[in-house]
Protein backbone atom coordinates (compact mmCIF):
# COMPACT_ATOMS: atom_id res chain seq x y z
CA UNK A 1 0.00 0.00 0.00
CA UNK A 2 1.23 3.48 -0.86
CA UNK A 3 2.29 5.76 1.93
CA UNK A 4 -0.22 8.62 2.22
CA UNK A 5 0.61 12.06 3.54
CA UNK A 6 -1.59 13.25 6.41
CA UNK A 7 -3.04 16.07 4.27
CA UNK A 8 -4.25 13.53 1.70
CA UNK A 9 -6.22 11.44 4.19
CA UNK A 10 -9.85 12.49 4.24
CA UNK A 11 -12.89 11.44 6.18
CA UNK A 12 -15.90 9.76 4.56
CA UNK A 13 -19.52 10.47 5.46
CA UNK A 14 -22.44 8.31 4.33
CA UNK A 15 -26.16 9.12 4.44
CA UNK A 16 -28.82 6.56 3.46
CA UNK A 17 -32.40 7.64 2.83
CA UNK A 18 -35.67 6.16 1.68
CA UNK A 19 -36.20 7.91 -1.63
CA UNK A 20 -34.31 10.34 -3.78
CA UNK A 21 -35.86 13.62 -2.58
CA UNK A 22 -34.52 13.40 1.00
CA UNK A 23 -31.12 12.45 -0.41
CA UNK A 24 -31.01 15.56 -2.61
CA UNK A 25 -32.12 17.76 0.30
CA UNK A 26 -29.41 16.17 2.44
CA UNK A 27 -26.71 16.57 -0.20
CA UNK A 28 -27.61 20.21 -0.70
CA UNK A 29 -27.49 20.89 3.04
CA UNK A 30 -24.20 19.00 3.42
CA UNK A 31 -22.27 20.98 0.81
CA UNK A 32 -23.71 24.27 2.08
CA UNK A 33 -22.87 23.47 5.72
CA UNK A 34 -19.20 22.56 5.34
CA UNK A 35 -16.27 22.27 2.98
CA UNK A 36 -17.01 18.76 1.68
CA UNK A 37 -17.26 17.13 -1.73
CA UNK A 38 -19.89 14.71 -2.96
CA UNK A 39 -18.05 11.56 -4.01
CA UNK A 40 -21.09 9.71 -5.32
CA UNK A 41 -24.65 8.61 -4.73
CA UNK A 42 -25.96 5.09 -5.29
CA UNK A 43 -29.35 3.51 -5.70
CA UNK A 44 -29.28 0.47 -3.41
CA UNK A 45 -32.70 -1.00 -4.15
CA UNK A 46 -36.10 -1.01 -2.44
CA UNK A 47 -36.12 2.79 -2.68
CA UNK A 48 -32.98 3.21 -0.57
CA UNK A 49 -30.29 5.55 -1.87
CA UNK A 50 -26.97 6.54 -0.35
CA UNK A 51 -24.80 9.63 -0.51
CA UNK A 52 -21.04 9.56 0.06
CA UNK A 53 -19.15 12.75 0.90
CA UNK A 54 -15.55 13.40 1.85
CA UNK A 55 -13.50 16.10 3.49
CA UNK A 56 -11.75 16.87 6.75
CA UNK A 57 -13.16 15.04 9.78
CA UNK A 58 -14.83 18.04 11.43
CA UNK A 59 -16.30 19.24 8.13
CA UNK A 60 -17.74 15.81 7.32
CA UNK A 61 -19.28 15.49 10.80
CA UNK A 62 -20.91 18.91 10.44
CA UNK A 63 -22.09 18.14 6.90
CA UNK A 64 -23.64 14.80 7.86
CA UNK A 65 -25.50 16.42 10.78
CA UNK A 66 -26.89 19.06 8.41
CA UNK A 67 -27.72 16.42 5.80
CA UNK A 68 -29.60 14.26 8.31
CA UNK A 69 -31.59 17.23 9.57
CA UNK A 70 -32.55 18.40 6.07
CA UNK A 71 -33.39 14.90 4.81
CA UNK A 72 -35.56 14.17 7.86
CA UNK A 73 -37.71 17.23 7.11
CA UNK A 74 -38.85 15.78 3.77
CA UNK A 75 -38.50 12.02 4.17
CA UNK A 76 -36.96 9.12 6.01
CA UNK A 77 -33.30 8.73 6.95
CA UNK A 78 -32.26 5.09 7.21
CA UNK A 79 -28.74 5.55 8.52
CA UNK A 80 -25.69 7.81 8.58
CA UNK A 81 -22.08 7.48 9.61
CA UNK A 82 -18.73 9.26 9.56
CA UNK A 83 -15.54 7.27 9.06
CA UNK A 84 -12.49 9.32 10.07
CA UNK A 85 -9.35 8.57 8.06
CA UNK A 86 -10.55 5.38 6.32
CA UNK A 87 -7.96 2.99 4.95
CA UNK A 88 -7.04 3.59 1.33
CA UNK A 89 -8.68 0.41 0.08
CA UNK A 90 -12.05 1.52 1.47
CA UNK A 91 -11.84 4.94 -0.19
CA UNK A 92 -11.17 3.42 -3.60
CA UNK A 93 -14.40 1.37 -3.52
CA UNK A 94 -16.48 4.54 -3.74
CA UNK A 95 -15.01 5.74 -7.01
CA UNK A 96 -16.00 2.70 -9.09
Amino acid sequence: MEELKMAEIKSIGILETKGFTPLIEGADAAVKAANVEVVEWRQLGSGIVSLVIEGEVAAVRSAIEAARSAATRVGEVISDTVIPRPVGELRTTFNK
